[in-house]
C-alpha cells in the first residue's frame, strides 16, 4: 500500500470514524487516530516513575506546543492549563509520588473531561501495595492525529515508538490506528463496539489493563512490541525472520525487547472489504503463542440495553486476525521474500560476472 492509497482510504471513511457531541457538533467525543499503548510492571518503583516522567518529557519535546489542558492526581484531580511550568510541575509530581501512592495525569489538545484530543499523553500507575496485591499494570498512552505520519512523519512516528520503548521498557504494547476517547469514555462504549466490529484494524486502547495481561499481550496493531524474555520463547531473530519471510514486515530489536511492524502503512481492515489484512494476519500467527488466553471484558455492562463488549465478545475480537482452525498459514509472496546474506552474495557475484561479460575490453589501437 502506498501513502496516497492509505490516506485516500482513510479520508473516504473519516466521518464514520469521528463522533461528535449530540449537542455540540464542534466537540469530538470519540475519533480514530494514532494511538500507542505501553503496559508496564513494577512502575511504582522510583526509577520506573522516573521513566514515565522521561517519556512524558519526550512527548512534550515533539508535541508539547499542541497541548492546552490536563490534570494531575490519582486520588484528587487538579485541573490546569498546560504551560512549561505545568509540564515541570507534572514531572516533579510523577517523580515525587512515593511507592505507596498511585500516580495519574493527562494532558490533551482539547479542554475538558468530555472532549477527545487528537494529541494526548496520559498515564495511570497504581500504588505499589495495590500492584503487589492485585497484580495490576501501569498503562501509558499517547494520541496523535493521522496527519502526523504524512511524508517523513512516518519515520518520526517509528522513531518515537522506538524511543518510548527504550525509555519505558514495556512488558508489551501496540501502536497504530486506535480509538481516541475522552476521559468520560464509558459513555461511548456502545459506539466503540460498533467501530471495532466494522473496522478490524482499529485498536481499542482502554486507559488501564488488568492482571491477566501479565501473562500475555492483549492487543496487536500496526506496531506490536514485547519484552525480550517473552520474545525469546519464539526463538532467535534469525528464526523469526524465517517465519516472517516478507520484507514488508519490520522486525526492530531494541535494548529491552522487539518491535514488529505489520507493513509500511496501517490497515483499516474494513469488515466488508479487508477484514483480515494480510500482514496483520502473518504477524498474528507468529506472535499468537504469546497472547493472553483470556483478555477479560474490555467494556462495562450495558446500562440501557445497548450493546457493549463483554468477556465473550472481547475475546472474540482479540482473535479477529486468527486464521480458521487447521487452515494453512499465509505463504509469503515471492515478490517480497527476504534475501539471505548468502543469496545476496551470490547475486552480487553473478552480477559482477554479467557486468564483466557485457563490458567490452579496453583497446587503444586506434588512438589518435
Amino acid at each position: 500500500m502506498s501513502e496516497e492509497q492509505f490516506f485516500k482510504d482513510f479520508d473516504a471513511h473519516r466521518w464514520d470514524l469521528t463522533i461528535v457531541d449530540e449537542e455540540d457538533e464542534e466537540q469530538p467525543v470519540l475519533q480514530v487516530g494514532l494511538v500507542a499503548t505501553f503496559h508496564l510492571v513494577d512502575a511504582y518503583l522510583p526509577v520506573r516513575r522516573k521513566h514515565i516522567a522521561e517519556a512524558f518529557e519526550l512527548y512534550c519535546k515533539y508535541f508539547g506546543d499542541k497541548l492546552i489542558w490536563g490534570y494531575t492526581g490519582g486520588e484528587k484531580m487538579i485541573e490546569k492549563d498546560f504551560s512549561q511550568h505545568a509540564m515541570q510541575d507534572c514531572i516533579s509530581y510523577i517523580q515525587s509520588e512515593g511507592i505507596m501512592e498511585s500516580a495519574a495525569f493527562m494532558w490533551s489538545s482539547e479542554k475538558g473531561l468530555e472532549s477527545a484530543g487528537t494529541y494526548m499523553f496520559d498515564a495511570f500507575s497504581p500504588a505499589g501495595w495495590y500492584e503487589q496485591i492485585h497484580n495490576s499494570l501501569t498503562t501509558v498512552r499517547l494520541y496523535l492525529p493521522i496527519n502526523e505520519i504524512k511524508s517523513t512523519g512516518k519515520i518520526r512516528f517509528e522513531r518515537l515508538i522506538l524511543e518510548m520503548c527504550n525509555i519505558l521498557r514495556p512488558l508489551h504494547g501496540a501502536a497504530g490506528l486506535g480509538i481516541q476517547h475522552s476521559y468520560e469514555w464509558e459513555n461511548y462504549q456502545h459506539i466503540e463496539y460498533e467501530l471495532v466490529q466494522a473496522y478490524r484494524g482499529i485498536d481499542l486502547c482502554i486507559p488501564s489493563g488488568n492482571k491477566k495481561w501479565r501473562t500475555g499481550y492483549s492487543n496487536l496493531n500496526w506496531y506490536t512490541y514485547m519484552a525480550h524474555h517473552w520474545i525469546s520463547k519464539l526463538g532467535t531473530t534469525e528464526e523469526l525472520l524465517k517465519q516472517l519471510d516478507d520484507v514488508r514486515i519490520g522486525i526492530l530489536p531494541y535494548q529491552w525487547g522487539t518491535i514488529f511492524r505489520a507493513g509500511d502503512w496501517p490497515a483499516l481492515g474494513k469488515l466488508d472489504i479487508d477484514p483480515q489484512p494480510e500482514l496483520y494476519v502473518m504477524v498474528n500467527e507468529v506472535l499468537k503463542p504469546l497472547r493472553v488466553s483470556n483478555i477479560g471484558s474490555l467494556h462495562y455492562g450495558s446500562i440501557a440495553g445497548e450493546t457493549r463488549l463483554n468477556e465473550r465478545t472481547s475475546n472474540h475480537w482479540m482473535r479477529r486476525f486468527d486464521l480458521p482452525k487447521n487452515s494453512p498459514k499465509h505463504a509469503s509472496s515471492p515478490l517480497y521474500r527476504r534475501i539471505s546474506k548468502e543469496e545476496q552474495q551470490r547475486l552480487n557475484a553473478d552480477k559482477k560476472i554479467l557486468d564483466d561479460f557485457l563490458t567490452p575490453p579496453y583497446d587503444d589501437t586506434f588512438k589518435f
